[in-house]
C-alpha cells in the first residue's frame, strides 16, 4: 500500500502514501507526553512494528493517501471502455478498418451489479437497409473479444427516427 519502506530488515521508514502531520506547526517532544507506543530500546516513538502489527500513535493525525490507487493495482481498474457493434447502420472507418461500430461507452464498475448508459449526445446514422427484419448487436471488449456479462439480463436500446 505504499506506506512503510524497508530501508533493511527490521528498519522501516515511512511511505510516499501515509503523511505524519501534527496539531501544530512544531514536532512535539515526545519525552515531555504521555506515550504508551515505545522502540526496542525503550524509547518513546509516534510508530512502530511489532509481532507483525503496524501500531500508530495517537499524538499526532496519520494521512493515508491514493487509497483509491494502491486498490486499482490489487484489483484492476473500475472502468473500462466496451465497443457496440451492430449490422443496422452503415460501416464507418475507425482508424485504418471499415467496421459497424455504433458507439463506445465507457463502463465503470460499480457493487451494485447494475449500470445504466445513457449518451449525453444521441448520434443517428444512416440505416443500411430501409426495411430491418433482424438486427445483430454485439458488445466487445478493447481486444476485440466479445464482453462477458454475469447473471441477469443486459440490454442494449437502439433509438430510430425517421428522417
Amino acid at each position: 500500500m505504499g506506506w512503510l519502506k524497508e530501508r533493511s530488515p527490521e528498519n522501516y521508514d515511512l511511505g510516499p502514501n501515509l503523511r505524519q502531520e501534527f496539531f501544530t506547526d512544531t514536532v512535539p517532544n515526545l519525552e515531555t507526553m504521555t506515550h504508551d507506543l515505545k522502540n526496542n530500546r525503550g524509547e518513546p516513538v509516534f510508530w512502530l512494528i511489532a509481532e507483525d502489527l503496524f501500531h500508530l500513535s495517537v499524538t499526532c493525525n496519520w494521512r493515508f493517501t491514493n487509497l483509491n490507487k494502491a486498490f486499482q493495482n490489487v484489483v484492476g481498474s473500475t472502468s473500462r471502455s466496451l465497443f457496440i457493434y451492430s449490422d443496422v447502420g452503415g460501416s464507418s472507418v475507425v482508424g485504418n478498418q471499415v467496421t459497424d461500430l455504433l458507439r463506445e461507452v465507457n463502463y465503470r464498475r460499480t457493487g451494485d451489479g447494475s449500470h445504466y448508459f445513457e449518451p449525453l449526445h444521441v448520434q443517428y446514422i444512416p440505416l443500411r437497409k430501409a426495411q430491418l427484419d433482424i438486427i445483430e448487436t454485439q458488445v466487445s471488449e478493447t481486444t476485440g473479444e466479445l464482453t462477458e456479462f454475469g447473471e441477469g439480463n443486459t440490454i442494449l436500446t437502439l433509438h430510430f427516427k425517421r428522417a
